[in-house]
């Protein structure tokens, strides 16, 4: 546990389907609610956190922020975002940069080996690293 109790967790990986494109119905229904559902809670339970998304279109939509807001997530607007700033988004700049090196140096055939693999070294991510990356 360590550092005054927090302890940081990453969510589990979802995947999109090959040729799938991602609009902000998709995004809602696929990504965010099972997000919400298996994640947001185990990993915040005491409601202490603010959602950070990317800029992308599904994501700075008006639906997908009506919906973060009638599901009371606090969360940074788009306006709010510094894009393409590593201070404010460790885990796009070097967390998960971490799992790809070593999703590199491995040798998968198929889709679904390669989601497997994923998995497992996104599992296997120090608890230590993410606390570091956070606090950098």
């Amino acid at each position: 546990m360590g550092n005054g109790g927090l302890v940081t967790r990453l969510t589990k990986p979802r995947f999109v389907q090959p040729g799938v494109k991602i609009n902000s119905e998709y995004y809602i229904e696929k990504i965010l609610k099972p997000f919400l559902k298996d994640d947001y809670c185990r990993l915040y339970p005491y409601d202490d956190a603010v959602f950070h998304q990317d800029s992308v279109p599904s994501h700075a939509s008006r639906a997908t922020q009506k919906f973060l807001t009638d599901q009371q997530v606090r969360f940074l607007k788009p306006q709010q975002w510094m894009p393409n700033c590593p201070d404010v988004a460790p885990c796009d700049y070097f967390l998960w940069g971490h799992p790809k090196n070593k999703l590199n140096k491995r040798r998968v055939s198929t889709l679904r080996c390669l989601q497997k693999a994923i998995r497992e070294e996104v599992k296997k991510i120090p608890q230590k690293m993410i606390l570091l990356a956070l606090k950098s």
